[in-house]
């Protein structure tokens, strides 16, 4: 990454946070009131080590008071010239425990923390929030200076099990010779968001707090912003226009995206469809009671929020669905490859397969079976939502509705052969690994998935063999002792609905028996976790509420209910709740773009579709509350819990809403969080990297590689077929 300052490409040394030392010298933080004795810091990076550009110096100070911790970086321009930053020039260090690993061993989700960071102007702030949804947990507040961004320092030897070393970047600076400039912030042990946030505005007195309603749209859908400064503010502007004073002293703010406005051109980085609105509250003068009254020279305080606008649901998903048809099924000279759906190279404008090299054996994340069957499952429902008229298509589409549901099912046909053929043995119900039939890597993983899309199938089709495959394909699976197995999607409500629809009494009966032990396993495994292919992360969360609240649903059960919300009260430590379309109700994710995208980089996907896992659990705990398998109450009780305040409402967050409501409203933003991996015409990415670098090497843009994203349109479409909102 170049740096500004040198003739030459430069590696920042925040690229190598490991290799830096802080004047701090080694810092624990602990809460006096925290029965795990937690060290909130790891071991392995500096605290508020300081990267600069030559000439800027810096001084770090800390102090503690019980357990408030304020920290103090004063950078001081040490030249006879006035120098400029910029956002990167500078990063200051911040090394929280969240990764999937430590060297005792015995990892322990009361030790680490799922790390949200908002990094939005003067009204910064970061929370740490303890895996195992266990308060305390950490808070910092910005309350000198200003942060733009931040980046990720990582060990690439501990994969996809190491978030890194966080890197915080202060906004662009003019520094005049010898002058100086602070960042300063307060860390705090806080109970829940909502205690968060009440302690940020009483530590921080330039604190301002913004909300949005929403923060995907689509043009023509008016989303709002609530604004509330922790002090008396003379104005509040939104990109310069004026917010409207509240009775009850905030500031609310409308946009209405439209539908004629200019995009950017550029896809891959500049966002299509991405705006940013910057809050800059005045502070009234000392001496003015007069709220008109605004001091020239009074401080200005910001906070930087971001909204993303999408095409409309149906043009996204007609796109798409056209895109994948004529793009990404194959169609060449492989007869092995025949008929698959493959990932696409949105740079060389091509399909991409790739399976083996002799130097690195098994490449799994190209091949043409496993996360890619995504692409199907969205085509068959798509085709059932269009046929029962769950969706529309965009006006003027050539064809109508019945002329995309017949391209459709012709390139199903082709993929259904080419599945039977290739990935899964029709007889046995064995889902291979990669065509053709090649099982050299066993993963449990794909089974769930090519149940789910038989099932899809046979919803659409009506044909009685397709779900004969999807049950052969869920008895193989638990055939191989699988009950400890943490399978993401198992389609455990839609196979025995279906089997019970069809009076295959027996047949449902078997599957319920063998779904009710699964859920009932890992429900005794409570929140003790094994490793999968990721030590610990999200998608290991996801499927044990998931399998378990199916379950629940499935035997009425209020003991596996209770045990799905334990498990969907940790899975929402993973959430987000920061003002912005990237975090707000986004999961923590951070190594898909390496395994699955073209640029072979990790760092935080922000978003990345696995996210909506969390929003399909969500709409599963309201069902659950809904059938009075669980006390509303005991889903309320805990606003860390799966109906805390995140800031990415559907409604307003001050409205009366049920618990169900809420969760449902949570899973909508989380599912309309990843149209942000879909593009005009129908193209797609994998993953957005959303840091400024990762290890020195920039990032923030999204992944030009169209992989396994097409989940994320599963789920949209898969709950609007239920009933619900997409």
């Amino acid at each position: 990454m170049y740096t500004l300052g040198y003739n030459a490409p430069t590696t920042p040394a925040y690229a190598d946070t490991a290799s830096m030392t802080s004047p701090l010298g080694h810092v624990a933080i602990r809460f006096n009131d925290d029965a795990t004795n937690m060290n909130w810091l790891r071991d392995d990076h500096p605290y508020a080590a300081v990267s600069a550009l030559g000439g800027i110096a810096s001084e770090v100070t800390m102090e503690r008071n019980g357990d408030l911790i304020r920290t103090t970086v004063t950078l001081t321009n040490t030249t006879d010239k006035t120098v400029f930053t910029t956002v990167g020039d500078i990063g200051i260090t911040l090394p929280l425990e969240d990764r999937y690993y430590d060297e005792s061993g015995e990892y322990s989700i009361d030790q680490h923390c799922n790390t949200h960071l908002f990094c939005g102007g003067t009204s910064s702030w970061v929370l740490a929030l303890r895996m195992s949804g266990r308060a305390p947990h950490l808070g910092l507040v910005l309350t000198e200076g200003a942060l733009a961004n931040y980046s990720t320092s990582r060990d690439f030897a501990h994969y996809s099990n190491d978030r890194g070393c966080f890197v915080l970047h202060p906004e662009a600076m003019e520094f005049a010779a010898g002058q100086s400039h602070r960042i300063s912030w307060t860390i705090f042990p806080c109970q829940d968001r909502e205690d968060f946030f009440a302690q940020t505005a009483q530590l921080n007195p330039r604190f301002i707090r913004a909300t949005w309603d929403h923060t995907v749209t689509f043009p023509g859908r008016t989303v709002t912003l609530t604004i509330a400064p922790a002090f008396e503010a003379a104005r509040v502007t939104v990109n310069g226009q004026e917010a409207v004073r509240q009775p009850d002293g905030r500031y609310r703010f409308e946009y209405t995206p439209d539908a004629e406005a200019a995009h950017t051109a550029d896809w891959l980085s500049d966002r299509i469809g991405e705006h940013v609105f910057t809050i800059e509250a005045t502070a009234l003068a000392d001496e003015a009671d007069d709220p008109n009254d605004v001091d020239a020279e009074a401080p200005r305080y910001t906070a930087r929020t971001r909204v993303f606008v999408s095409e409309s649901v149906e043009q996204v998903l007609a796109d798409r669905a056209r895109f994948i048809i004529e793009r990404q099924q194959y169609r060449g000279t492989d007869p092995h490859l025949k008929g698959a759906y493959l990932a696409y190279d949105n740079e060389e404008e091509r399909q991409y397969y790739y399976a083996r090299s002799s130097e690195s054996g098994m490449i799994n994340d190209y091949n043409a079976g496993r996360e890619r069957a995504g692409m199907a499952n969205f085509l068959a429902s798509y085709a059932r939502a269009l046929r029962d008229g769950v969706v529309a298509v965009p006006q003027g589409l050539a064809g109508g509705a019945q002329g995309l549901i017949d391209r459709i099912s012709e390139s199903l046909a082709d993929y259904r052969a080419f599945v039977a053929r290739e990935l899964v043995d029709p007889t046995t119900g064995y889902v291979y690994n990669d065509s053709p039939r090649d099982d050299s890597y066993k993963r449990l993983y794909n089974a769930p998935w090519y149940a789910t899309f038989f099932d899809e199938l046979y919803k659409f089709t009506g044909d009685s063999r397709d779900l004969d495959m999807a049950l052969a394909i869920v008895r193989n699976f638990y055939e191989h002792d699988s009950w400890r197995f943490y399978t993401i999607e198992m389609p455990i409500l839609a196979v025995t609905g279906d089997l019970k629809a069809a009076g295959r009494d027996a047949d449902y009966a078997d599957v319920k028996a063998m779904f009710l032990r699964h859920a009932r396993t890992l429900a005794q495994l409570g929140l003790h976790y094994p490793k999968h292919e990721v030590n610990y992360e999200q998608s290991i969360v996801a499927p044990a509420a998931s399998v378990i609240a199916q379950a629940a649903l499935l035997g009425e059960d209020k003991d596996l209910a209770a045990a799905a919300l334990q498990q969907a009260q940790v899975l929402d430590q993973f959430q987000g709740c920061q003002p912005d379309a990237h975090l707000g109700e986004v999961s923590i994710r951070h190594w898909d773009g390496f395994w699955f995208g073209k640029r072979k980089q990790y760092g935080d996907t922000l978003p990345h579709y696995w996210s909506g896992l969390t929003g399909n659990v969500f709409d599963l705990i309201a069902d659950l509350v809904d059938r009075g398998l669980l006390d509303a109450g005991s889903v309320v009780g805990d606003s860390v819990a799966v109906a805390g305040n995140t800031g990415v409402a559907a409604g307003s967050a001050d409205s009366a809403e049920s618990a169900a409501d809420t969760l449902r409203r949570r899973a909508l933003a989380s599912r309309y969080a990843n149209l942000q991996l879909f593009f005009p015409g129908g193209r797609a990415s994998a993953a957005f990297l959303f840091p400024y670098s990762v290890n020195g090497e920039r990032a923030h843009f999204a992944d030009p590689m169209a992989n396994d994203q097409d989940w994320a349109l599963y789920f949209i479409l898969r709950s609007r077929l239920a009933g619900r909102q997409g």
